[in-house]
């Protein structure tokens, strides 16, 4: 690809998932001159995370921050597109939306002059259509002038006029980050570990913890009927923006707060990653990044059995619970795969092939520098 070509990323924030995991890493990647991308992060750092950490009882100051926070995003937004509309960028990347919720005149002008005159790519991971993260008519213009439009999963996908439906790529969220492990050292260790005691571990967003209260109690219950059978602890890391607040007598929670490096740490030195989901349409379009992140640490994995949690998980690699019908199949599921320590290593191999087989970072990456027409 020639240096002199200009790249413009239109991203909520940095940090979010969806705009780092699914575009910022590959990025990083490419040999590029980094003076030809342009990141466009709507929301900066400090009015972002505001809006993430509001606090819900206070319905004022989070109207306010909510105001405050929207009207950021319009203004540098504007500036934005105002950049591009004059040094128009060769490929134009787009993370969910240009800007969430309403979209206004002006900004529905300047992004239909700058979708024609560059090659567009539209992508997200959430049905952020139930979700109300976008206009009905910025997104009828990511549709129309969009020349790929990249999902992780068919649900997403159906979502989608079929008129377009020759646009859509089905790209899955992947961590590359994670990697640069020694397989076997990190196998023993996590052994060591569970020689005393069973780490679970849950990484996500405050907006996602609803789905952990669902198995709190089962949770519990396994870690007094664990302690009698094996006097072994059970422990439940959450690394996340905010705390879960649980009553529990058992159960050892560990709340830490996330960031990317620590995150990577507990994922190492857990023993089973969770991803419980409570069944709706917005739990039918979610990725299932976290159990992906799991396994591509060799991490065994216990998951609700919706959406497309049904495929990354199999048994080579963990164990999916109808917790709908009976919630009490999470406990089976925990002490199934540490029954032994072979059973649980047995689990850890088969998760980590499957990471290699269907979710792999390199894949990711190479499809990422075809559109973007990389060479080598």
């Amino acid at each position: 690809m020639s240096r002199n070509k200009k790249i413009s990323v239109y991203i909520r924030n940095k940090e979010t998932p969806s705009s780092y995991y699914r575009i910022i890493q590959y990025l990083k990647k490419i040999e590029l001159d980094k003076s030809n991308i342009y990141i466009r992060e709507i929301a900066p750092d400090m009015i972002y995370k505001k809006r993430l950490n509001s606090n819900n009882s206070n319905f004022f100051k989070k109207y306010l921050i909510g105001i405050i926070y929207y009207l950021t995003m319009v203004v540098r937004l504007l500036y934005y597109l105002l950049i591009d509309n004059i040094d128009k960028p060769d490929y134009v990347i787009v993370s969910k939306t240009f800007c969430p919720g309403y979209t206004p005149l002006l900004i529905r002008i300047l992004l239909r002059r700058v979708a024609d005159n560059t090659i567009l790519y539209w992508d997200f991971d959430d049905n952020i259509f139930i979700s109300n993260e976008i206009s009905k008519a910025q997104a009828n213009i990511l549709k129309e002038k969009s020349k790929k439009i990249i999902v992780t999963h068919e649900y997403l996908k159906s979502k989608i006029d079929k008129k377009y439906h020759d646009k859509v790529i089905l790209l899955p969220t992947t961590d590359g980050d994670l990697q640069g492990f020694d397989e076997r050292i990190l196998i023993s260790r996590r052994k060591e570990l569970l020689e005393k005691q069973i780490r679970l571990i849950w990484v996500g967003t405050s907006v996602n913890l609803f789905n952990l209260y669902k198995i709190i109690h089962v949770l519990d219950r396994t870690a007094e009927n664990l302690k009698k059978v094996c006097d072994k602890s059970l422990v439940l890391t959450i690394v996340c923006n905010k705390p879960l607040e649980a009553k529990v007598n058992h159960l050892i929670i560990r709340n830490i707060l996330w960031n990317r490096d620590i995150a990577k740490y507990e994922i190492y030195n857990a023993h089973i990653g969770i991803m419980p989901l409570i069944l709706n349409e917005y739990s039918l379009g979610k990725g299932g990044f976290k159990l992906i992140q799991y396994i591509s640490t060799g991490l065994p994995v216990i998951a609700s059995n919706v959406g497309f949690n049904k495929e990354i998980v199999d048994t080579s690699c963990g164990i999916l619970v109808d917790d709908e019908v009976c919630a009490d199949k999470w406990e089976d599921a925990i002490i199934k795969i540490t029954y032994s320590l072979d059973v649980w290593e047995k689990y850890s191999i088969g998760a980590y092939k499957r990471w290699k087989k269907l979710f792999s970072f390199e894949h990711n990456l190479n499809v990422w520098k075809h559109l973007l027409d990389i060479r080598g």
